[in-house]
């Protein structure tokens, strides 16, 4: 029997669909979901279900969604990325006339698609899901709503952080909810009422840490391109555009610093001292220092500098003066 023969028991199921980038947030609306569940209806968790969407068969989902709960009045079930499944199409019209027969009500099982991502407009099922009542998109946060979601993360721990601390972590981490909720549950375990931007930088883990080096080569290298795809990279992460350049400049301060007595010593350890950095980011400086003439440096720095001046008196052209810096090069 082909899967577009399959007649599935009626049991109405309430659909939700939950789709978007911002998996943490949907993932956490769902937990929400299955909790509630559990509490109010299936404390023995004998009712709840994960179904891989992406190698779902008709028959596998039929079945699940058609059979009643065991020991509870409902069942939940959560169906992940079918849209990245390979052979939809060939029972994509049957599950959509099965769809067509739910309702919104609170009696009935619970049925969620989720979707990492957002599906194709012109997806038959995307259009068919967005009919219902339960639908929503979760969009990776802007800056001001990230700003929002990481202060209200603090204080639902009866704690505080300052705007600094909130700045320096969104530029260590970016958008990145789920890193972000790592690193915030560090913070909040500090032995601290107020978070700030000394504790962030002792705890977090900064993501633009480990390819700033590569950034810097790129542009002491005058490899424009690559230079500004990086750049690029770093602002689709979210990562504050004062907050790079503040990096760079530390960065060739302290390259200059070493080019000044690299032909004293080959040994990081000393740098290590005289910098008061770690050893690892000693060792890569030093090997980095190479890379660059001291006349280099200075040019560099000194546009860096000028770079820095000009973001405090302009708004709002702050990627174009950095494009511009780098493309001088």
């Amino acid at each position: 029997m082909g899967p577009t023969k399959i007649l599935p028991r009626q049991i109405i199921n309430m659909i939700f669909f939950y789709y978007g980038e911002d998996s943490f947030r949907a993932h956490q609306k769902i937990k929400a979901i299955k909790k509630k569940f559990k509490d109010k209806i299936d404390p023995s968790e004998q009712n709840v279900q994960l179904l891989d969407g992406e190698t779902l068969k008709a028959d596998d989902f039929f079945r699940t969604v058609s059979v009643v709960g065991f020991l509870a009045d409902k069942k939940l079930v959560v169906i992940k990325n079918i849209f990245d499944n390979k052979k939809l199409s060939t029972w994509q019209d049957t599950l959509i006339d099965y769809l067509k027969k739910q309702k919104d009500d609170k009696d009935e099982n619970y049925l969620i698609f989720w979707q990492v991502g957002k599906p194709r407009a012109t997806a038959k099922l995307y259009k068919a899901l967005l009919k219902f009542k339960f639908v929503e998109e979760f969009k990776n946060p802007g800056p001001n709503e990230l700003v929002k979601w990481i202060r209200q993360q603090i204080e639902n721990k009866q704690k505080e952080i300052t705007d600094s601390a909130i700045n320096t972590l969104i530029a260590f981490v970016g958008n990145d909810l789920w890193q972000l909720n790592n690193e915030i549950s560090k913070l909040l375990n500090y032995n601290q009422t107020t978070i700030d931007e000394e504790h962030v930088k002792e705890l977090v883990q900064a993501k633009v840490d480990d390819n700033i080096f590569s950034f810097i080569d790129a542009i002491g290298n005058k490899d424009k391109a690559v230079a500004l795809n990086m750049l690029e990279e770093k602002l689709d992460m979210g990562v504050n555009v004062q907050y790079i350049l503040s990096m760079i400049i530390r960065q060739f301060r302290m390259l200059i610093k070493t080019k000044a007595i690299e032909k004293q010593t080959t040994h990081p350890g000393v740098l290590t001292q005289t910098l008061k950095i770690p050893p690892l980011a000693a060792k890569k400086t030093l090997a980095q220092s190479k890379l660059y003439t001291a006349e280099d440096l200075k040019k560099i720095y000194a546009q860096l500098l000028f770079l820095d001046e000009k973001f405090k008196t302009t708004q709002n052209q702050e990627k174009i003066l950095f494009a511009q810096m780098i493309n001088s090069l």
